[in-house]
């Protein structure tokens, strides 16, 4: 059986994050968090997480500096990790800033089941069609895997000299992409594979 989706739910309120669980659990993993840092959290260390759900008025971290966050990191699948605001807040200024914070959706509380479910399916598919243009450009140029891993494993990264640290830089967006796109599990391995490489730089 294929693993569910990985969705994060994060809302300060208990009752709606368990209502959502409720309508959405049987077809997805749903990851629990209470406010905007505790989401950021899970969405830095979990390279399985397809898609935010997230309220806007939270403590801590609200929707909208969350949501920038996302779109200001580094990594590109989180750049176009998809995003979908639930609020109860029904002005246009709410909605507004939301999209410019970069929101791919809004739904208003309380939340229809299959207006929500119907709204999750269709960005998780048009995520899982995209395909980042670093990646792309790194598949056209692949260089040698094999030997960018034998340098990877080296006793001292800091003897690597800039040809062959720019073919590692060229192989990480594709293990990024694989990792993130596939569920692999090697948020780990890729985190010691980058501090080497900072290390060597």
């Amino acid at each position: 059986m294929a693993d569910k989706p990985v969705i994060v739910l994060a809302d300060d309120s208990r009752v709606i994050r368990k209502t959502i669980l409720k309508m959405l659990g049987d077809r997805f993993e749903i990851i629990e968090a209470e406010n905007g840092v505790s989401a950021w959290n899970q969405l830095k260390f979990n390279s399985r997480v397809e898609l935010l759900v997230t309220d806007i008025d939270m403590p801590e971290m609200d929707g909208y500096s969350l949501i920038c966050k996302i779109r200001a990191d580094n990594d590109e699948g989180m750049q176009n990790l998809p995003v979908i605001c639930i609020t109860g807040a029904e002005d246009d200024i709410t909605r507004e800033n939301a999209y410019a914070c970069g929101a791919n959706d809004f739904i208003l509380k309380p939340i229809g089941k299959e207006q929500l479910l119907n709204t999750i399916v269709d960005h998780l598919e048009e995520y899982e069609e995209r395909e980042p243009e670093p990646v792309r450009a790194a598949v056209s140029e692949m260089p040698d895997l094999e030997t960018t891993l034998m340098i990877l494993r080296s006793p001292n990264p800091g003897r690597i000299d800039a040809h062959i640290l720019n073919i590692i830089l060229r192989v990480m967006p594709v293990l990024d992409y694989v990792n993130r796109r596939f569920r692999l599990g090697l948020d780990r391995e890729i985190l010691t594979i980058k501090r080497r490489i900072l290390q060597a730089r």
